[in-house]
């Protein structure tokens, strides 16, 4: 991988069709960049190259590498979050890969107990990747191909529960969400990776995940229904799967295509790719047993064209939206726009530029550093928290643009002809 501070490219995009059924949303593309080579963009923050088409975004605390899926290269590559970040650059120019045994490796999470990282293959497998001899420090087992769990038809993205070992798959194709016993299915074991434990039929489309630790609730966001679906987590999970059951659901945005959780404030925060918004929802009054404020509109804050991936800095009370069509982050402070404090939510939000068509994001807390996957420029652009956060946003917006004005967009072109595993799939995630 190599470093870059750059500006605006020429790069080749496309838009691709949907799934039948589900709304429509504008996506922009890119082809991907040669093998680590930088690509430019419209911002000064920095750009580490990765693979093709990166999405999917995952740090392992325990190692302090961030984990990033390429979906033309069917590979991981991995980031030392140690001396790859916001106050420290020396490490960024290292490129490590990994495999995925699968075709379009798109969610990434990780199970901090088994040090397990799991991987979405939207082939319709999920990789347990080794993560004790697979990190930024120990790639020994980063070429060895992991065990692989079959799952529903069209998987997207999935999420732990820390206290149970339980991973939540959503598959967008078959309309359900696998529940895999991490116990008995992970990196030291693979005697219960033969099967997944339960299949529960949720909303049309399911795609993001996301687990709240105060409520043991897993909200699932379904994107062919403007609606999040809930499940219960104590009666849902490795070892227990009576209450696997379709459970109550939210009425949010259009197109729903990410899911974030604060449980300092208890908040679940949804973005609207085609609202351009994020739904605030109070996860104490909605909830897998409470079930009284999920029928209540929620309140929505604006965010930028084409608002998907979000992240959480609880210790800044910062909530990140990847704004897919206009290339920038939204920074929200949360401290204003929670599940019981909207004053803030009426405010216009910071912008930090990013490279082409950004997707996923994900944040170290400890480093104070935000990781942005740009899978039209095949590359992952670090924001400094500690001079772009929901109080404090000078650092947020390159040269030359003011923080809160909206910097130029991609223009599409025609698509690129790619190479390589990689399967083209109704909806980019």
């Amino acid at each position: 991988m190599r470093i870059a501070r750059v500006c605006r490219p020429d790069v080749r995009t496309r838009l691709p069709s949907m799934v039948a059924g589900l709304v429509a949303a504008l996506v922009v593309l890119a082809a991907p960049a040669a093998s680590g080579a930088a690509t430019p963009s419209a911002v000064d923050h920095p750009q580490i190259a990765v693979g093709g088409f990166p999405t999917g975004i995952a740090l392992n605390p325990l190692t302090h590498t961030i984990y990033v899926g390429n979906g033309t290269t069917g590979t991981l590559s991995l980031i030392d979050g140690a001396t790859c970040n916001a106050g420290d650059v020396a490490g960024c120019s290292q490129h490590v890969t990994a495999v995925t045994a699968g075709n379009d490796p798109i969610g990434i999470a990780v199970d901090q107990s088994t040090n397990t990282v799991y991987v979405v293959n939207f082939s319709g497998t999920v990789a347990v990747v080794n993560g004790r001899n697979c990190d930024a420090a120990n790639t020994s087992g980063c070429k060895i191909e992991p065990a692989t769990v079959r799952v529903g038809a069209n998987p997207q993205f999935l999420a732990v529960d820390q206290k149970t070992d339980t991973i939540y798959v959503a598959n967008g194709g078959s309309d359900t969400v696998s529940v895999i016993d991490g116990r008995t299915c992970n990196a030291a074991s693979r005697a219960g990776c033969r099967r997944v434990r339960a299949s529960i039929p949720v909303g049309p489309g399911p795609f993001a995940v996301a687990v709240n630790d105060a409520t043991r609730s897993i909200y699932i966001t379904d994107v062919g229904a403007k609606t999040i679906s809930v499940l219960d987590g104590r009666t849902c999970n490795a070892s227990d799967v009576r209450g696997c059951r379709h459970r109550p659901t939210v009425n949010v945005g259009e197109t729903p295509g990410g899911i974030a959780v604060d449980t300092r404030t208890d908040t679940i925060y949804v973005t609207g790719e085609s609202s351009d918004d994020v739904s605030v929802i109070d996860g104490k009054t909605c909830n897998a047993l409470t079930t009284s404020g999920c029928r209540q509109k929620p309140v929505h804050v604006l965010a930028g064209l084409g608002a998907r991936g979000i992240a959480v800095n609880e210790v800044t009370d910062t909530v990140y939206v990847a704004n897919t069509v206009a290339n920038t982050v939204s920074v929200i402070n949360g401290a204003i726009c929670n599940a019981t404090v909207h004053t803030g939510c009426g405010q216009q939000a910071a912008l930090a530029s990013v490279g082409v068509s950004p997707r996923r994001v994900a944040v170290d807390e400890l480093t104070n550093t935000v990781y942005v996957t740009n899978a039209g420029s095949n590359t992952v652009t670090m924001l400094d928290g500690r001079t772009c956060n929901g109080l404090v946003n000078k650092g947020c917006a390159p040269a030359g643009i003011p923080s809160g004005t909206t910097p130029p967009t991609t223009t599409p072109a025609p698509p690129p002809t790619t190479t390589g595993p990689f399967t083209a799939r109704p909806r980019r995630p």
